[in-house]
């Protein structure tokens, strides 16, 4: 008996899972034809808001999903969809996120977006700008009127209008560039002008020719052109890895009339000196360090001004990559830029590291933290110490205005 037991046991042994033979998931013909009258339903949608999507673009490996309804798909000639989206009469320009969990922005696609005008339902179109090709459209269900003529004016009106344009603006047209020549579409300002602002150029590679061959008045270029590889100078291309094209950065001059160093003049009276004006905040004496950086490529460009400029020409017209890099890696870089959206706003503009730099003679690190601020005057509470082999630490409370 136990031996027809253990037989019995082997005769109900399931085989071992074999994967050729397996039976193979599938969407049934009923299926794949209710999938293409939904991705049909979406696309008849854009061809009311004035693009034929099907047979005048070529697209393929449509990825379909609901809630919202839609899908995903490959555009060969996406360009040419970007300017029929600009043109079409009854879409208008609208940076939204898709309802609902949206795959795009948890993986931080960067996009152009525009909605049918007029009344629910409106289709909604997404290209991608950093991924070739990509593209999405959907229905937003909501039951609201979407005024987006008037909102695609406004978007261009308003970053125009932002102080951060004005002072980029500015900045550029002094260097020799008129911006409004070289501004396309989807003009955006970001929050400061360390973020700067985005645009899609009217040709990028005119815009490319303007900052390559721009020049001061004593014939020397402005900028510094790197791209995201390591030909050429070494520690200079390395500074464009986090450029998104082809980087440009203004070049310093270090004629004395030009980047004067900070070291008091007996004959205009005494000034401070710097290693003690680093315990205090960026020394005085040194005039201003910013720098105009520029990102160029073919889907979107970007113009902002670092706080530090790092990149330097010696008499002989030699590119040299100063010691302010380090301040404009760590501060610049990694704490205000690469941290925003994980971080409050609030930590990020009134938390101040104080890294060895020309403002401070490369004699102080620490940290300094804006606890007030009140129209032009900004208290801030600072802690150093030296980073000469002194080892002297320092805690100070200032007191500033803007004048």
């Amino acid at each position: 008996m136990a031996v027809m037991m253990r037989g019995d046991t082997q005769d109900m042994t399931e085989p071992p899972f074999d994967p050729n033979t397996a039976p193979r998931a599938g969407n049934s013909a009923q299926d794949r034809a209710a999938m293409r009258a939904d991705m049909n339903k979406v696309a008849l949608k854009l061809r009311e808001a004035g693009i034929q999507l099907y047979g005048f673009y070529k697209i393929h490996d449509l990825v379909p999903y609901w809630n919202p309804l839609g899908f995903d798909f490959m555009c060969d000639n996406w360009r040419q969809l970007l300017d029929a989206a600009g043109k079409a009469p009854r879409l208008g320009s609208d940076q939204i996120n898709m309802p609902g969990y949206d795959p795009w922005l948890q993986a931080g696609v960067k996009s152009v977006g525009f909605t049918q005008t007029g009344k629910a339902p409106h289709v909604h179109l997404d290209i991608a700008i950093d991924r070739p090709g990509l593209c999405r459209i959907y229905i937003l269900e909501k039951d609201e009127e979407r005024r987006l003529d008037a909102l695609r004016r406004a978007r261009v009106v308003t970053a125009r209008d932002t102080d951060v344009f004005r002072k980029i603006h500015r900045r550029v047209e002094g260097l020799g560039i008129d911006l409004d020549d070289h501004i396309g579409s989807h003009l955006e300002a970001g929050r400061l002008v360390l973020d700067g602002i985005n645009f899609v150029a009217k040709d990028h590679h005119r815009l490319l020719d303007a900052l390559t061959n721009l020049k001061y008045p004593a014939g020397n270029n402005v900028f510094f052109r790197g791209e995201r590889s390591g030909r050429g100078h070494f520690f200079g291309m390395a500074s464009f890895l986090a450029t998104d094209g082809i980087g440009f950065r203004q070049i310093w001059q270090t004629f004395p009339e030009e980047r004067p160093v900070a070291t008091p003049d007996p004959r205009t009276g005494p000034a401070m000196d710097p290693k003690a004006s680093g315990r205090f905040g960026d020394s005085p004496n040194l005039p201003d360090l910013t720098s105009v950086h520029c990102a160029v490529s073919n889907r979107i460009c970007n113009v902002h001004i670092d706080e530090m400029g790092f990149v330097v020409t010696d008499s002989k017209g030699t590119i040299i990559v100063d010691p302010d890099a380090l301040r404009h890696i760590f501060v610049e870089l990694l704490w205000k830029t690469n941290l925003q959206g994980k971080l409050p706003f609030w930590a990020l503009d009134n938390v101040n590291f104080i890294i060895p730099s020309s403002p401070n003679d490369f004699s102080r690190v620490g940290v300094s933290v804006d606890i007030a601020k009140f129209g032009r005057v900004k208290i801030a509470l600072n802690g150093s110490c030296s980073a000469d082999g002194k080892m002297e630490a320092a805690g100070t409370l200032t007191l500033g205005f803007k004048f």
